[in-house]
């Protein structure tokens, strides 16, 4: 019979990349990893993994055996979490991942603090990345996720939109030229979120369906949502900013919508998680906190 410890061992390799890796994500020495994946390899009777001296690279068949072997290895793990769950008390480790923004970071932080009064025996870790985190392969339990859903293997909540908004303050719109069109903008300085592919365009949209596709000048930029914000309640210019970010700031008068019925496309967010550990209570008690956290900044239409 087939070992099953290889063929997690060897799930975890591909997974972290490399053995080294994944021989410290389990604290087992490189070696042991290694020549378990080895005997898997001849138990196959198959080459599943091409070594050098800088990378791993999955043969063929080491891409279809990976593929399926996750899936088995997380509906074990799953069945096993469910059977061990009969007191309905959640326990373990609760792994979370989201995208890497000041808003979701608030409002995570508030949910997590939130659980850990309620479960302090159950561990929380959570990961803050705009990289695509692969739930099953990575043992992770939640994920936030933006826009359409691909993986239909993972069940999802949807916990409402995003949409980025033109802001700015009194005082620079007082000194600022007239604005009643997006084509505008190019008379103003703008305050630009850096990001890859350049954001030197926006583009906008209204409810009825008008579309406007705005070049826009040299201006501040940075690579931070809430540093392209502080400048713009200081008064230094036009940015377009994710609306769960600015509830404070316009309540306040800190600052006003610009073009008002113009801002980009929405963006539905969902909370993901693997179809297998559904009834987990960790999981079942989590989702609710999120949600409530998210829903204070977010638009919850749909």
């Amino acid at each position: 019979m087939q070992d099953l410890n290889s063929t997690m061992l060897f799930v975890k390799v591909v997974v972290a990349g490399s053995f080294t890796k994944a021989a410290s994500a389990l604290g087992v020495p490189k070696s042991t990893v290694s020549d378990k994946v080895a005997q898997l390899e001849k138990e196959l009777g198959v080459t599943l993994l091409t070594r050098t001296t800088r990378k791993l690279t999955l043969t063929d068949v080491g891409a279809e055996f990976f593929r399926k072997a996750e899936r088995g290895i997380s509906q074990l793990q799953g069945a096993a979490e469910e059977a061990s769950q009969s007191q309905k008390t959640p326990t373990g480790l609760l792994r979370l991942t989201a995208p890497a923004d000041i808003f979701f970071i608030n409002s995570m932080i508030k949910a997590v603090a939130e659980y850990r009064s309620r479960f302090p025996n159950v561990m929380v870790e959570l990961d803050f990345s705009d990289r695509y985190v692969d739930l099953i392969a990575e043992g992770y339990d939640v994920a936030i996720r933006a826009g359409i859903l691909e993986d239909s293997s993972l069940m999802a909540k949807r916990v409402g939109v995003a949409q980025l908004i033109l802001v700015a303050s009194e005082s620079y719109l007082r000194k600022a030229p007239a604005l009643k069109h997006p084509k505008d903008l190019r008379n103003h300085h703008c305050l630009k979120h850096i990001e890859p592919p350049s954001d030197d365009i926006w583009h906008l949209r209204t409810k009825q369906g008008k579309t406007a596709k705005v070049q826009i000048p040299q201006g501040t930029s940075s690579n931070a949502y809430p540093a392209l914000k502080a400048l713009a309640v200081m008064g230094q210019g036009i940015v377009l900013l994710p609306n769960s970010m600015c509830h404070a700031e316009l309540s306040e008068k800190k600052l006003v919508r610009v073009l008002p019925e113009w801002a980009t496309s929405e963006v539905p967010m969902h909370f993901v998680y693997p179809a297998q550990r559904f009834s987990s209570p960790k999981i079942k008690e989590m989702i609710p906190l999120l949600e409530k956290h998210l829903r204070e900044i977010m638009d919850v239409r749909g």
